[in-house]
């Protein structure tokens, strides 16, 4: 009975992380793929995965035991498109080697969609889960933690939306402060450890949230921009601090007439918050925008292509939510329903046909190369710092 050690990796750490092509069969190449992949990343729980299926697969031959060793891999976009490569890996896999039997050998991440796909082509006998030993210590957490907010897949499906939650409930709690404080003055102030939990809520989702999208490294990057402009005079630096003025200005013009809504609900205070800055906010983006187009028209003679695309689509969408924004606030009993219905219906039309106009205008149009600035390997040393 000929036996095949069968490692599975379903989000393609080993092709994506090593550049190495699929699936892999013998002991050479997957002893290879091991230690490839334990060089670009010691971390990578894939790594022990295949140096147990070739232990496993040196113990059985040792024992006299017809055996073959292979990995199978999927796609970085873990779902149904990585399972069917998998599969169509996994065809191979057996075409070649002919096995009777598969022994499954996996991290135990997975097991649950991994094996009803191997199970429905060969037989498994056995199913070997490899776990990492790990002192249980409040260091190993710590690193734990920190390593999550570098991995791509973690901060999507977990940590994003523990953010936005953090976010909400500090974003409500410092609303309801505010709120309580306009109708009981300092009598508000007596609940101070509720109303620090909200702060410290919002600053951690805030925190989270930067991490997620490399905010840190972002603000570096913009700061070295910047840098350059002033000493290069350069055209779009003060479109773009105009720009950021009138993003402060409206951000406090809209606090403001958020505090001076009679009801003073958290809805009504959002509706007429964003009905005010919404107009602001978009300007400045166009205004930074501008700034971006003339200075590119001044250094090189040519205007970026993007620019008009930008301009439809943001103007179409700007459209779309004002009538939102506006049918929501009848919604809410801040306007009349028949006065506004009639001006949403116009306003969501324009909206829509601002941007299909945007849309065939583009139509044909090459997409443009980001400016290489330069700055990769400066960056990527303070990301890893």
């Amino acid at each position: 009975m000929k036996k095949l050690i069968l490692c599975v990796d379903r989000d393609d750490d080993v092709g994506e992380k090593t550049g190495l092509e699929t699936p892999l069969i013998g002991r050479d190449s997957n002893l290879n793929a091991a230690v490839e992949l334990g060089l670009k990343d010691p971390e990578d729980s894939d790594t022990n995965s295949i140096f147990s299926a070739i232990s496993t697969y040196d113990k059985l031959r040792k024992d006299g035991e017809d055996v073959e060793i292979a990995t199978v891999c999927g796609a970085p976009s873990v779902g149904y498109r990585s399972d069917q490569i998998l599969s169509k890996e996994l065809d191979i896999v057996l075409e070649t080697i002919k096995p009777d039997t598969v022994i499954l050998v996996t991290d135990g991440a997975e097991d649950e969609y991994i094996t009803p796909i191997i199970s429905s082509k060969v037989d498994i006998s056995h199913v070997k889960t490899v776990y990492v030993k790990q002192s249980e210590s409040v260091e190993n957490l710590y690193y734990m933690i920190v390593k999550s907010l570098q991995e791509e897949k973690m901060k999507r499906k977990i940590l994003l939306p523990v953010s936005l939650a953090f976010l909400v409930f500090g974003i409500f709690r410092i609303v309801d402060l505010r709120t309580a404080y306009s109708i009981h003055g300092g009598e508000a102030f007596t609940d101070l450890s509720g109303y620090g939990l909200g702060f410290i809520s919002f600053v951690l989702g805030a925190y989270i949230l930067g991490r997620i999208y490399d905010v840190d490294i972002k603000m570096f990057k913009a700061y070295k921009k910047l840098k350059r402009a002033v000493s290069t005079s350069a055209v779009w630096l003060p479109f773009t601090v105009v720009a950021i003025l009138v993003i402060l200005a409206s951000t406090l013009g809209g606090w403001n007439a958020m505090m001076d809504v009679e009801d003073q609900d958290p809805p009504f205070m959002i509706m007429e918050f964003a009905s005010t800055v919404i107009w602001w906010w978009i300007g400045a983006v166009l205004l930074h925008e501008l700034g971006q187009v003339l200075h590119l028209y001044l250094t090189q003679g040519k205007v970026k292509r993007s620019f008009w695309a930008l301009l439809f689509s943001t103007i179409a969408i700007t459209l779309i939510f004002w009538g939102i924004f506006q049918y929501l606030r009848a919604m809410l009993g801040m306007e009349e329903m028949r006065n506004v219905l009639p001006m949403v219906a116009v306003i969501i039309g324009l909206g829509l046909s601002i941007g299909v106009l945007g849309a065939v205008t583009q139509i044909g149009v090459e997409p443009e190369e980001e400016e290489d600035e330069g700055e990769d390997e400066e960056i990527e040393g303070r990301k890893e710092e």
